[in-house]
């Protein structure tokens, strides 16, 4: 009989070293947690040799995968993804002690993937027999963050791996996942440390552009490359004030030009831009992430709605320089 995904689980853990299985893979991604794509690649070629046409021989490359993940912004467990992007924080993060992970600088975020790839582990109960992978060595390379007004925060991410052995039947899932979901409601958005009103639509995108890194004797990844760190995003407003657009036109040539939103450079001032989720409690039961971002400059502007009866909203993509991701996520 054809197997649900009730019948599958999704772990991870930190490790201590690149692409040796951690020792506690026990950690939960968030509510509703979804594997949306997964392949591993051989990376085949074919060899032909002389007076025929059909291949004579395959070789294979590099042992390579990317899996994909859905699951919704817990507020208990999915604050701990951010070590994959900024390594080891600070704080312990209980009661009223952050985690703080990066800095207002980019300074203080981690240059390199020690310490911070992670392993997955996926649990299929098989028709036929239970069949447990791990994937070592794994890049979280892409971090999206989606709230909307009426949903739950919606979180996905790309993660690349290249060191897989044979699978086994060691079936343990060992995540606990007891944290409410944080909502549209958990949530503001704040610019220049105004929180603004009538936001229809926020997005945040870690981008980590990481790449493996093979050597002569092993087909399986040995390192991470960690290249730029890139924060986009997205935010749909009703369309109120000409302040917005009128960043966008000072963004370029011109006696008024401002570099980022409030041209101010990633040191000091105030935070140009914020996005804040609490559970609403004060004090050591509050449970929180928060990401602070500096050097907000501002892609184009965009208007919808111009039309009888329709509501009518601005929608802004835009780029941070460096961010601060405050979470508290247990007590």
């Amino acid at each position: 009989m054809v197997r649900t995904g009730a019948s599958a689980y999704v772990n991870y853990g930190y490790e201590s070293t690149f692409g040796t299985a951690s020792s506690a893979i026990t950690k939960s991604f968030g509510l509703k947690t979804a594997i949306t794509g997964l392949t591993l690649n051989t990376n085949r070629q074919s060899l032909y040799k002389l007076g025929q046409v059909e291949p004579h021989k395959y070789f294979y490359g590099q042992q390579s995968g990317t899996l994909g993940l859905d699951f919704v912004l817990s507020d208990t467990t999915s604050g701990d993804v951010f070590k994959a992007i900024y390594g080891v924080p600070t704080g312990s993060g209980t009661g009223s002690s952050n985690h703080v992970y990066g800095s207002a600088t980019g300074s203080g975020s981690t240059k390199t993937f020690a310490n911070q790839t992670f392993t997955t582990e996926l649990g299929f109960a098989g028709e036929v027999g239970n069949i447990v992978r791990q994937f070592k060595g794994c890049i979280l390379n892409g971090l999206t963050i989606n709230a909307v007004i009426g949903d739950a925060i919606k979180c996905s991410g790309d993660v690349v791996f290249g060191k897989e052995g044979d699978a086994t039947t060691s079936f343990s899932d060992d995540a606990t996942e007891n944290g409410a979901p944080f909502t549209f409601a958990h949530g503001t958005f704040s610019l220049n440390g105004t929180v603004q009103g009538q936001i229809q639509e926020v997005d945040i995108s870690f981008a980590q552009n990481g790449e493996l890194l093979y050597e002569l004797g092993s087909n399986t990844s040995v390192a991470g490359i960690k290249k730029t760190l890139d924060i986009t995003g997205r935010f749909k407003v009703a369309w109120s004030t000409a302040v917005a657009h009128a960043t966008v036109i000072a963004q370029l040539a011109g006696a008024n030009y401002k570099e980022t939103w409030n041209d101010k450079n990633t040191v000091g001032g105030t935070p140009e831009i914020e996005l804040h989720f609490t559970n609403g409690v004060v004090g050591n039961g509050e449970r929180k992430i928060t990401i602070t971002g500096k050097g907000l400059g501002l892609n184009d502007h965009n208007v919808s709605g111009l039309e009888p009866i329709e509501a009518v909203f601005e929608e802004l993509n835009w780029q941070i320089k460096s961010a601060i991701v405050t979470v508290v996520n247990s007590q």
